[in-house]
């Protein structure tokens, strides 16, 4: 996410965020659950994921904003896409 998106992130907006501790840079969805501002630097951004309901404190570059736009590329996005045509993903690799 570039800087200028983070800095515009609100209470409510839906996100995707990539887990940088899981493997295969799993993507799970939530809604931006804190922001605090801070001036002149970076907003600190709080995220509930849905599936669990936790709420974690990601890195912006791991976070896109919903619906998403394909325009920016993502290295974490092209490493899942690539793993996913490869079959690692599901463990039908050769």
């Amino acid at each position: 996410m570039l800087p200028f998106q983070w800095k515009a992130l609100r209470t409510g907006d839906h996100v995707v965020v990539h887990d940088d501790q899981a493997p295969g840079l799993d993507i799970h969805e939530g809604v931006v659950a804190i922001v605090q501002t801070r001036w002149g630097g970076a907003n600190d951004v709080g995220i509930r994921i849905h599936a669990t309901g936790q709420v974690v404190r990601p890195r912006r570059h791991a976070v896109h904003q919903l619906p998403l736009d394909r325009r920016f590329s993502c290295w974490r996005c092209d490493a899942v896409a690539s793993q996913a045509r490869t079959g690692e993903l599901d463990g039908t690799a050769a």
